[in-house]
């Protein structure tokens, strides 16, 4: 049975308001998207059991053992995922280990200066621009000794409810700077096992998987991330103007991404898929098929020539089913299969994936194509 030929109808601005609408609602559930560790900062353990788990005392026990305010903690048929927010000790102590080696790099570079400078005078002892320079470099390596000497001071403090108290030589730049490292190390292997002891009695697993993301590495992910988005729409939009030469059809494409992409989020936001370097690539993927299917429709609508355009769209409209269809199966299937054997990686591209090619149906179909017919019939009416 043949679909109806939807392009037929005198009102196509009416078909329209439904992508408007499902942009509508993507943007109010956007707002709910859970950050995960990649991009929040925290910790993330997820756990292989068939175990039923009585997740709010879990996530109670976790809280008052951790000190931590909200921990989520999340099940599936396959698992179920713990995720922690950050230490605020641990956090701190980050601080001060990169306030250290920023000190430790000025000392560096003010020693070697010092060095230098002590040669050259060795040439020329009365030359006063060298003796000026050797005073301000001797200046600034006592001024780096001293910040390195505070920063470590400060971490190992706030390091000391996780490794004790730790001493050290604040004369030796060496000693303090494996201080620094390995006690920050050794902190977050403690802090580890804290976690692990605080989850067994509410749970038997056979494995488990442990990562930590800091404040620093989420903001710098959160950041770059942001700028490949911004980045990939900027020359998906200098592509398609180079391929249409005019705004209008540009911009229907353009709108038709931008769509897929706010209604995934929606999903993500309805159905709490965290947001993650998984699935910004999962919207990267997304980004990219959108964008092929509107312009092959577009193309097919505009520079094509059999038949009407309207003959034309519902033409590309029944191909285009089938290979959005298609993929759907294939990422319900992978979706599918991530929530049984826990694979949060792949829940998490998976179902950006699948629920933007839900959306991407009516984006293409229901606003892309009316969009560049009504175009085609008022270009053809002057």
């Amino acid at each position: 049975m043949d679909l109806p030929n939807i392009y037929t109808y005198k009102n196509l601005k009416m078909l329209i308001l439904v992508p408007i609408a499902l942009m509508f609602f993507g943007i109010y559930f956007s707002y709910q998207i859970p950050f995960d560790t990649s991009l929040a900062g925290g910790f993330s353990v997820s756990l292989l059991t068939n175990q039923s788990v009585n997740t709010a005392a879990l996530a109670s026990n976790l809280s008052s053992t951790l000190h931590v305010a909200n921990p989520e903690v999340l099940k599936s048929p396959g698992g179920i995922s713990i995720i922690i927010p950050m230490n605020s000790s641990l956090a701190e102590a980050e601080r001060d280990l990169i306030a250290f080696y920023a000190y430790k790099s000025n000392y560096t570079s003010y020693s070697f200066n010092v060095t230098s400078i002590g040669i050259a005078l060795q040439h020329e002892p009365n030359n006063s621009t060298l003796l000026a320079q050797l005073a301000f470099s001797k200046k600034g390596l006592n001024e780096s000794l001293l910040g390195m000497q505070n920063a470590l001071s400060n971490e190992l403090k706030a390091l000391e409810p996780f490794v004790g108290k730790v001493s050290y030589n604040a004369s030796n730049v060496e000693n303090m700077s494996s201080v620094a490292q390995s006690a920050y190390a050794q902190a977050g292997k403690v802090y580890e096992q804290k976690i692990i002891n605080a989850i067994k009695p509410f749970v038997k697993f056979s494995s488990y998987l442990y990562e930590e993301v800091t404040p620093t590495l989420s903001s710098f992910f959160l950041s770059q991330l942001r700028t490949i988005i911004i980045a990939a729409f900027i020359l998906i939009s200098i592509a398609v103007f180079f391929i249409f030469r005019s705004p209008i059809p540009s911009l229907a494409i353009i709108f038709g991404a931008g769509n897929d992409l706010i209604i995934a989020l929606g999903a993500m936001g309805l159905f709490k898929i965290p947001l993650g370097i998984a699935s910004v690539g999962g919207l990267l993927m997304l980004i990219g098929y959108s964008i092929d299917t509107e312009i092959l429709t577009s193309i097919r609508i505009l520079k094509r020539h059999e038949g009407s355009a309207e003959e034309r769209a519902y033409h590309a409209m029944k191909t285009g089913l089938t290979m959005t269809t298609t993929a759907i199966a294939t990422f319900a299937t992978l979706f599918a299969i991530s929530i049984i054997a826990y694979v949060p990686t792949y829940y998490e591209i998976a179902g950006v994936v699948l629920f933007g090619l839900i959306g991407d149906l009516f984006t293409t179909w229901l606003g892309n194509a009316p969009m560049i017919l009504l175009y085609k019939k008022r270009k053809e009416r002057r």
